[in-house]
């Protein structure tokens, strides 16, 4: 059960935890060292004309004109406005200027219905080539069941203030996540009346990455709970909590996420009172790290909180999963009249 009641009281956990919703801004396009153009350069009198080769499609030399002048580039790359890998075709739907802004709307459609249901991310994997330096960012906007088709906005933005120009604009992705499902709810099978106290522990050679504190205590400090080879509880498909202990004055939850690489499974789990208060948002601290496959990642959550407060307080989890991973090179070009 959610228990939509209690989390309404709740509310959603600190942004400093979980960053799922915000769309990440990215510079287009950058000025390139002299060196970089230098070597472009050099590469275009062993090639050949570059824009010549650029007309005909030829990617290593688009790539090398893109780096030298941009707006060369976009002149001479051939526009083509839908294409398809792997099953998945992407098509521009529509582009349009308004002031020193762009938005374009994109679709990629499942051909094969193999895909599950789902928000789609693009997994940071996009790129987007302008004529001229801009800020923009692409955002999921829908998905569409009946016709196995995912909808995306681009978001494009003038660095200087001035009026956004005409000119073909190039939208490239490699990597997509479907099937993508968020969870947010009472972890309720963990009972909070008998948590271990001082359970085994170990220490960790190798800490990949933190939070907490401004400066992160080293975690040679720590004693940490082991890997169970039994998980405690799964409250989403790919997400599993391996152990749960009270140590050194603290509260210790393991979680482990699966195979983050091409799921981008990731969440946190909160500590919650009989008011409704979050337990240790200033104070927790967190030690993340990888299985020997570098597959699978872990994350200890170490919430200081006396031992007597846990039977009246349960766990609130928020979690962010991925059911299907592609791969591939998706490219269209595309005039922004």
């Amino acid at each position: 059960m959610k228990a939509d009641t209690f989390m309404n009281a709740v509310g959603l956990i600190s942004d400093r935890h979980l960053d799922i919703e915000m769309p990440k801004k990215v510079i287009v396009h950058r000025k390139w060292r002299k060196r970089i153009a230098a070597i472009a350069a050099s590469a275009a009198l062993i090639f050949g004309p570059l824009p010549t080769l650029t007309a005909f499609g030829v990617e290593p030399a688009y790539d090398i004109l893109y780096h030298v002048a941009p707006s060369v580039a976009q002149t001479f790359k051939p526009v083509q406005k839908t294409c398809e890998d792997n099953g998945i075709e992407m098509t521009v739907i529509s582009a349009e200027r308004s002031g020193n802004e762009a938005s374009v709307y994109l679709a990629m459609h499942d051909t094969t219905g193999s895909c599950l249901d789902g928000e789609w991310d693009l997994y940071d994997s996009y790129r987007v080539n302008v004529p001229r330096d801009m800020t923009g960012h692409c955002s999921f906007s829908e998905y569409d069941a009946d016709s196995h088709t995912a909808y995306f906005v681009v978001h494009l933005e003038t660095m200087d203030g001035s009026a956004m120009p005409k000119g073909k604009v190039t939208f490239s992705v490699h990597e997509m996540l479907t099937g993508k499902t968020r969870f947010s709810g009472i972890l309720e099978d963990i009972d909070m009346i008998s948590i271990p106290y001082e359970p085994q522990t170990t220490t960790r050679a190798e800490i990949s990455g933190g939070y907490g504190y401004d400066k992160l205590p080293e975690p040679q400090g720590y004693r940490f709970l082991l890997s169970s080879d039994k998980s405690i509880f799964i409250p989403v498909n790919g997400v599993s909590i391996e152990n749960i202990g009270y140590i050194d004055d603290a509260l210790h939850i393991l979680t482990r996420y699966d195979d983050v690489h091409h799921t981008d499974n990731h969440g946190h789990i909160n500590l919650i009172d009989k008011n409704c208060s979050v337990i240790g948002e200033k104070t927790e601290i967190g030690y993340s790290y990888w299985d020997t496959e570098h597959k699978n990642s872990y994350t200890e959550q170490i919430i200081p909180v006396p031992y007597e407060q846990l039977k009246d307080c349960v766990l609130q989890g928020a979690f962010v999963t991925a059911q299907g991973y592609i791969s591939g090179d998706w490219q269209i070009t595309f005039p922004l009249e």
